[in-house]
C-alpha cells in the first residue's frame, strides 16, 4: 500500500495560501520515521541470509524484480477517505514471487527501484512523500525476509507449508508497514484511525497473496498457464474499479442528499452559506471552499471553509475570476480548472484562489447570479477533479441556490414580521410603546411576581390651542419633544408610553413610595414645563398628572388605567398642583357611587332624605335672622352620606330636581309654620345650574309659596357663582322671572368663580355670599382680608346684602364687624340643626353673646 498524504492549505481572504504550523510538524515527525525505518531496515538485512539454498529450477534477476515491481504499481485501486487516497497496488504479488524465485538482496533492490522509478516518473512525488513509501517499502520487505527465514529457510512452491509461511510473512510485513503509514496520517491530521487502514490492508493482503501464490505455482510446474490467471486478474480489477466508480456515485447521491437536508433546514442565510462550504469541501473531498456573494458592482464577501478556518472579508473581484464569474452568468453551468492548465485566465484564477484545481459554479437567485461557490484542490496527487464532479457540482450549487433564496425569503419575512409588530405596538410618530404594549407591559407584569406597580397617566394642558393655532405639523412637533423629554427624565427601569392623542403613560415599580413616585412626576412635570421653540416661538406646556398604585387602588391593569384617569382629571379640574393620586372620594364610577346613585332615586320617597337649618345671627345685634335649608342621607346600609358625595350624584344621574323639590317643599313648609309663630326668619335653599336651566323651575317654586300662603320675599335662592355663568343668558332669564316673583335671590361662594361684575349689576340678585375659604382666613391672611373688604364695598356700591360663611370663632367675627360686615353663619353660632332645635335655639341664647365677645377684642 502506498499513502498519498496532502498537507492541506488554509486561505484566509488573500491569495497565497500558507501551510499551518501543525502541518510543517507532522512533515518533521514523518521525515525522522522514514529515517528511523530505513536505520532498522538496513540493520535487519544482517539478520538476513542473502544466499539462501532453493529448491525451485529457475531465478528472477534483479532486473525482472524491479520490472514486476513498476509494472505492479499500474495495477492499483483508490480508496480515498476525506483528507487521505490510500492507493493499494498488487505489491504482494512482487513479494511473494521474489520470495521464491528471487534472491533477498535482488528482492529488496529491485522492490525499491521500480516503486521509486514509478512514483517519480508516473506520480512526481515530492521527496518527503517518496522517502516515506520508499522506507515503508524497504522496511516491509525486510520483515518479509526475517519472518519467512525464521519460520522455513527454505521455501518451495509445491510445499504447502512454504505456502503458509509466505501469507504469514506477507501479512506481517503489511501489518507493520501500514502502521507505519497509518502513523503518518494521523500527524497530517487524517481522521480515518489505524484500525481502518489495517482492516483495509489485512482484506486485500491475504487476496493477492493467494494470487500470488498461485502464479508460484504455475511458474514452477506449467509457465504458459500463467496469461490465464492474469486475464482473471485483470477481468477481477476492472470489475473490481467499475464497482469502485458506482460505490463513489452512490456515495455522492448520498453526500448529496444530505446536503440538500441540510441545507434546507437552515432558516438564516449564513447557516446555508457554511453549510453548503463544509458539505461541499467533503463532498468532493477539496482542501477549501469557498463562496463569494456579490455585495455591489465589483464587491464581494468572500466565504473561506477549511479545516482550520472559517473566515469572511469583503474584496473587490480580481479580473481573472471576474471574466469567470461573466461566464457562469452566461452559461449557467459550473466550470473545471484542471491541474497543470495552461489556459491564461484559469492559471490567473487558480493564483487568485490559491489551489492547483479548482470547480467553480454559479449561485442563483431565481434568475439571478447573485455569486460563485468554488472548491479548490482535490486532495490526492493521483487524481483530480472530473467532469462527474464538475456535473454534481452544479447540482450541489443549484440546490444552494434555492436553499439560499428561502433562507433570504424567510429572512425577509421575519423583518417583516418583525416591523409590523414593531409597528403594532409603537406609537409611528414618537416611537413609544402604545397603548397597547403599555396595556399588555402591565397586565404581565402584575401577573407576575411584581404587584406592587404604580402608573401615571399624562395628559397635556393647551395642546389643542398649539393644533388649532399653529396646525397638526407644530402639534406633531411637541408630541416628539415631550417624548423625547420624557427618555431623559424617568430612569431606566421606567416604561414611557404615548397612548394616543396627546395623552402619556409611566409605569414603574412602586416600592420606592408614594414620595418617590410624586417627585418623579414633578421632575416630569418640569421638564415638560421647560420652554421648547415651535415654529420661531417659545411654547412652554403644562401637564395633569394622575396617579394610581396597585395593589391599594386596584389589582387588574383595566381598574388601575381607570383609576389613573380619574386622578388624571382631578389633576387638570386644579387638585394637588397637577399630580393628583386616586381618590375614591372623586370617582363618580366606583362600586359605592353606583350603589348611592341608584338608592338616591327611591331614597326620598323612603323618607331616608331629612332637612337641616343652620343659623344666620347679625352681626350687629346678635338676633338670628334667618336660616339655610340643607339636606341630609341616612343611608339604611352606608350610614350618613356626606352632601359632597350624594349631590355632585344627584347632579349627575338627574335626581336633583326631585331633590330640590323636596327641599323647597321642606323649607316653604317651616318657614310658613316659623311666620305663623311670629318669626320674621328668612329661609335659603341651594339650588344647581339644573335647576336653572329647568323651565318649570318657577312655576313649581310658585305653587309650593301659594300651597303655604307664604310671602315668596321669605325665601332665598342661592345660587353658585360659577353656576350661574355657565349658562348666563339662559339663566339671567329664570332669575328675572323668580326675581320678579318676589323671591330673593343670593350668589353663593362668591369669589370663587369668575363672574363678569358688569354682567352681576345686571343680575337680579339681593345678596352675596363670601365664601368660607376667605373667611376663614380672615384673621391671619392679609390678602384674605383684602378680598373680604373689597367684597364688602362692592356689595354696598350695588346695594346688596352680605353674608359671612365660615365663621368658626370670635376673633374672625370681630374682624368682620370692623370691615362692615353685617351678618354671618358658622360653628360659632351654630350647627345645622333640626327645624324644633332652631326655635329652642332662638330662644335658649343670649342674642349678644358672641357680638359681645367680639365687640370686646
Amino acid at each position: 500500500m502506498n499513502s498519498d498524504v496532502e498537507g492541506g492549505t488554509t486561505n484566509d481572504g488573500r491569495a497565497v495560501p500558507s501551510e499551518p504550523v501543525a502541518r510543517r510538524d507532522a512533515a518533521r515527525r514523518t521525515a525522522l520515521l522514514s529515517s528511523a525505518l530505513i536505520a532498522l531496515a538496513t540493520a535487519g538485512l544482517f539478520l538476513v541470509d542473502l544466499d539462501p539454498a532453493r529448491s525451485n529450477s529457475w531465478s528472477l534477476p534483479l532486473a525482472g524484480v524491479a520490472a514486476l515491481a513498476f509494472a505492479s504499481s499500474f495495477l492499483v485501486f483508490n480508496v480515498e477517505f476525506r483528507r487521505e487516497s490510500y492507493t493499494f497496488t498488487f505489491g504482494e504479488i512482487v513479494l511473494v514471487i521474489g520470495l521464491f524465485f528471487a534472491s533477498p538482496l535482488g528482492l529488496v533492490v529491485g522492490r525499491l527501484i521500480g516503486e521509486a522509478v514509478f512514483l517519480l516518473a508516473r506520480e512526481h512525488q515530492p521527496p518527503r512523500k517518496l522517502l516515506m513509501n520508499l522506507s515503508a517499502g524497504f522496511a516491509e520487505t525486510v520483515a518479509l525476509l526475517i519472518v519467512t527465514q525464521t519460520l522455513q529457510p527454505v521455501l518451495d512452491p509445491r510445499d504447502p507449508v512454504s505456502w503458509l509461511v509466505a501469507a504469514i510473512g506477507v501479512v506481517i510485513a503489511q501489518a507493520m508497514a501500514m502502521s507505519m503509514i497509518a502513523l503518518a496520517l494521523r500527524w497530517h491530521g487524517g481522521p480515518i484511525t489505524m484500525g481502518t487502514i489495517l482492516r483495509i490492508g489485512l482484506f486485500t493482503a491475504p487476496a493477492n497473496t493467494s494470487l500470488a501464490l498461485v502464479v508460484c505455482v504455475l511458474l514452477d510446474d506449467e509457465p504458459a498457464a500463467v496469461p490465464l490467471l492474469a486475464g482473471v486478474a485483470v477481468f477481477l480489477l476492472v470489475m473490481y474499479r467499475a464497482y469502485s466508480a458506482l460505490k463513489q456515485r452512490y456515495d455522492s447521491l448520498s453526500l448529496l442528499y444530505d446536503f440538500t437536508h441540510l441545507v434546507s433546514g437552515a432558516r438564516e442565510p449564513d447557516e446555508v452559506l457554511d453549510a453548503m462550504l463544509v458539505q461541499a469541501k467533503d463532498l468532493f473531498r477539496a482542501e477549501r471552499a469557498e463562496f463569494w456573494l456579490s455585495i455591489e458592482s465589483s464587491t464581494y464577501r468572500r466565504h473561506v471553509v477549511d479545516d482550520v478556518s472559517n473566515s469572511r472579508a469583503d474584496v473587490v473581484l480580481p479580473g481573472a475570476l471576474a471574466e469567470i464569474a461573466s461566464a457562469l452568468a452566461s452559461s449557467r453551468d459550473s466550470v473545471r480548472i484542471e491541474r497543470g492548465t495552461t489556459v491564461p485566465v484559469e492559471v490567473a484564477a487558480l493564483e487568485v484562489l490559491g489551489g492547483r484545481d479548482a470547480l467553480i459554479a454559479p449561485v442563483l437567485e431565481g434568475e439571478d447570479v447573485i455569486g460563485f461557490v468554488a472548491v479548490i484542490d482535490r486532495i490526492g496527487e493521483m487524481v483530480t477533479f472530473d467532469p462527474q464532479d464538475a456535473r454534481l457540482f452544479a447540482t450541489l450549487a443549484s440546490h444552494a441556490g434555492v436553499a439560499l433564496q428561502n433562507g433570504r425569503l424567510i429572512v425577509r419575512l421575519h423583518d417583516q414580521a418583525r416591523q409590523r409588530e414593531y409597528e403594532a405596538l409603537h406609537d409611528p410618530l414618537t416611537g413609544l410603546p402604545n397603548r397597547a404594549l403599555f396595556g399588555d407591559s402591565l397586565a404581565r407584569q402584575l401577573a407576575g411576581e411584581h404587584d406592587d406597580l404604580a402608573i401615571a397617566l399624562m395628559d397635556l394642558d393647551g395642546f389643542k390651542e398649539i393644533n388649532d393655532t399653529l396646525g397638526h405639523q407644530a402639534g406633531d412637533h411637541v408630541l416628539v419633544e415631550i417624548a423625547h423629554r420624557l427618555g431623559v427624565t424617568v430612569p431606566d427601569h421606567v416604561v414611557a408610553a404615548r397612548l394616543g392623542g396627546d395623552e402619556f403613560a409611566l409605569l414603574t415599580r412602586a416600592g420606592t413610595g408614594r414620595d418617590e413616585m410624586e417627585r418623579l412626576c414633578k421632575r416630569v412635570r418640569d421638564a415638560i414645563a421647560a420652554p421648547m421653540q415651535v415654529e420661531h416661538l417659545s411654547v412652554n406646556m403644562g401637564v395633569s398628572i394622575g396617579v394610581a398604585i396597585a395593589p391599594s387602588d386596584g389589582s387588574d391593569a383595566e381598574t388601575l388605567l381607570r383609576r389613573a384617569d380619574v386622578a388624571m382629571y382631578a389633576a387638570k379640574a386644579g387638585h394637588q398642583n397637577g399630580v393628583c393620586f386616586y381618590d375614591p372620594r372623586r370617582d363618580e364610577n366606583t362600586p359605592r357611587r353606583l350603589a348611592l346613585a341608584h338608592d338616591l332615586r327611591t331614597a326620598i320617597a323612603a323618607g331616608q332624605i331629612e332637612t337641616v337649618f343652620q343659623p344666620k345671627v347679625s352681626i350687629v345685634d346678635g338676633r338670628l335672622t334667618g336660616v339655610e335649608c340643607l339636606c341630609r342621607w341616612n343611608h339604611p346600609v352606608l350610614g350618613d352620606i356626606a352632601p359632597d358625595e350624594f349631590i355632585p350624584l344627584a347632579e349627575k344621574t338627574g335626581a336633583i330636581g326631585d331633590l330640590t323639590t323636596f327641599m323647597l317643599a321642606s323649607a316653604c313648609g317651616h318657614a310658613a309654620r316659623w311666620s305663623a309663630a311670629g318669626h320674621d326668619w328668612n329661609v335659603a335653599v341651594n339650588i344647581s345650574v339644573r335647576n336653572l336651566l329647568d323651565t318649570s323651575l318657577v312655576g313649581r317654586i310658585g305653587e309650593l309659596l301659594t300651597d303655604v300662603g307664604l310671602d315668596p320675599s321669605t325665601i332665598t335662592l342661592e345660587i353658585t357663582e360659577s353656576h350661574v355663568m355657565s349658562d348666563a343668558v339662559r339663566t339671567a332669564h329664570v332669575l328675572e322671572d323668580l326675581a320678579a316673583m318676589g323671591v330673593r335671590l343670593s350668589i353663593d361662594d362668591f369669589g370663587t368663580g369668575y363672574s363678569s361684575l358688569a354682567y352681576l349689576q345686571r343680575l337680579p340678585v339681593d345678596e352675596m355670599k363670601i365664601d368660607k375659604t376667605f373667611v376663614a382666613e380672615l384673621a391671619i391672611d392679609r390678602g384674605a382680608e383684602a378680598v373680604v373688604r373689597s367684597v364688602l364695598d362692592l356689595a354696598r356700591n350695588l346695594d346688596l346684602h352680605v353674608v359671612a360663611e365660615g365663621v368658626e370663632d370670635a376673633e374672625t367675627l370681630g374682624r368682620l364687624q370692623m370691615l362692615g360686615c353685617t351678618e354671618a353663619q358658622g360653628y360659632l353660632f351654630a350647627a345645622p340643626m333640626s327645624a324644633d332645635e332652631v326655635e329652642r335655639f332662638a330662644a335658649e341664647r343670649d342674642p349678644r353673646s358672641e357680638v359681645a365677645l367680639a365687640a370686646q377684642r
